[in-house]
């Protein structure tokens, strides 16, 4: 006999989600089944400590500081992605001096091309990191 379905129909009773029909099948494999009936015990009793389980109430210090953190946070995330614009808008008016102007200066040409790149740099150097993480990560495969 099966126990996996039983399993899940364990965990249904104990949260309160089983259907009678599925009780009823339930209660028959049970009385049949010891090791089934063990870890039903078990699981019994691990389901009454968890529901005892209550999180604290944060203190008045800890909301007080809880806003002007997520303030902070909005700030500092806006303040990046002006930088990042900004940068990019600078990078593509450098492209486009550097491909439309033939006379431009080997220093001023070569001021334009260091920070494209570098981040042509970082942008390759995040996709071959991000590559190696997806293909080693240990939980890649676990269901939420």
């Amino acid at each position: 006999m099966s126990c996996e379905r039983f399993r899940d129909l364990m965990m249904a009773r104990l949260d309160g989600e089983i259907t009678p029909s599925d009780q009823r099948d339930l209660d028959s494999h049970l009385a049949a089944c010891q090791s089934c009936r063990r870890e039903f015990s078990e699981l019994g009793k691990i389901t009454d400590l968890v529901q005892d389980l209550r999180l604290p109430k944060p203190s008045e210090d800890a909301m007080a500081n809880y806003w002007p953190s997520v303030y902070a946070r909005i700030e500092r995330g806006l303040g990046w992605w002006l930088l990042i614009v900004g940068a990019g808008v600078w990078i593509g008016y450098g492209v486009f001096a550097f491909l439309t102007n033939p006379m431009m200066e080997a220093l001023t040409k070569l001021l334009v091309a260091l920070p494209i790149v570098g981040v042509l740099t970082l942008l390759v150097s995040a996709i071959r990191e991000r590559c190696h993480v997806s293909r080693t990560e240990r939980y890649g495969r676990v269901e939420r």
